[in-house]
């Protein structure tokens, strides 16, 4: 009879334990590459991007600037950033923070904690403060890009000397531009609880109260908007045949309202707005106090037991501004 000895057990590869951690290590050793990699062309792409438009006479500068933010964002902060095109414009900011999700680079949050200084070429400057300042950029690829502003508790002030902002304060403040189909971009802007330096028509309507206002607007012909500066790029949209449609435009301010129903308007070759809108004005006034055209009508509709409504057409024309046959002032200049 034979004996056969059962076969020893084999031993146990440990290779198959420590792969986990092999490819772990090897991940996050790439993950430290990639970032350290995507920082310098970060820095590298905004001194090209500064190079290049200081030849065309922009100006995009910082007095320093430091990158943060390893693992998973790119955070850039600047100091004494100021971007200016060639007509006058700039914007200064004490201090700018920015970052993006390493895995979404298309897609950035900014933040100005110690405000923002306006340049108007004619202007003067606009010194920007609040609570709260912050702006996004995503859409890098489309024209335009997908840029949206907001603001909580701000606060415009100008120096003595210099022509008034149409904003002195607003509690909380929306810009948000969209690209569209068909060649079209969207704005919207919204104020609330703003106090403005509005004339003519809009003066009348805010007057000392203060004012919560919405535009909703279609910009077309949107790829034609391109130029050497501000000025230039606005007026090869005009001649292309750009316009403004509106879709929403309402102004409120105490017990006044004016509606903005329909329209379309162009820029003239002085920069300002021209066309043709129907607007709605409701005021309800103590006849004893009306003051302005558009109050005596309130107040007269009023006494015939009627809701003080006006329908009328706001014609911009030659650089003014006319309700019907009441001219109103001088029309918004665009640059």
């Amino acid at each position: 009879m034979t004996h056969t000895d059962a076969a020893p057990p084999r031993k146990v590869r440990r290779r198959g334990l420590f792969a986990p951690f092999i490819i772990t290590l090897v991940f996050a050793a790439a993950w430290c590459v990639g970032w350290f990699w995507l920082r310098t062309q970060a820095e590298q792409r905004m001194d090209v991007a500064a190079a290049s438009l200081k030849s065309r006479g922009y100006d995009l500068s910082w007095s320093a600037r430091t990158f943060s933010g390893f693992p998973f964002r790119l955070d850039v902060n600047l100091a004494d950033a100021r971007v200016a095109e060639p007509s006058g414009w700039a914007l200064r900011l004490p201090e700018l923070k920015a970052e993006a999700m390493i895995y979404g680079l298309d897609h950035w949050v900014a933040t100005a904690p110690r405000g923002a200084l306006l340049t108007r070429p004619d202007g003067g400057d606009v010194a920007i403060g609040g609570q709260a300042l912050r702006a996004s950029l995503a859409g890098l690829k489309a024209y335009p890009p997908r840029i949206s502003v907001e603001g909580a508790g701000l606060v415009f002030s100008t120096a003595p000397e210099a022509a008034p902002f149409p904003l002195r304060s607003v509690e909380t403040l929306q810009l948000h531009l969209r690209p569209g189909p068909d060649d079209q971009a969207a704005i919207l802007f919204k104020a609330d609880g703003a106090r403005v330096n509005f004339t003519g028509l809009l003066g009348r309507i805010a007057q000392e109260n203060t004012a919560s206002m919405i535009l909703d607007a279609r910009l077309s012909k949107v790829s034609a908007l391109r130029g050497g500066n501000w000025t230039d790029a606005v007026g090869k949209w005009s001649t292309s045949g750009g316009a403004i449609t509106m879709e929403n435009a309402k102004i409120t301010a105490g017990e006044a309202e004016g509606t903005a129903k329909s329209g379309a308007l162009t820029v003239d070759a002085a920069g300002r707005l021209q066309g043709k809108l129907e607007v709605v004005l409701n005021e309800r006034v103590d006849p004893r106090t009306a003051r302005t055209p558009e109050q005596i009508l309130a107040a007269a509709a009023q006494a015939l037991g009627r809701e003080p409504i006006i329908e009328a057409s706001l014609i911009l024309q030659d650089g003014r501004t006319r309700l019907g046959s009441l001219d109103t002032g001088p029309s918004p200049r665009i640059f």
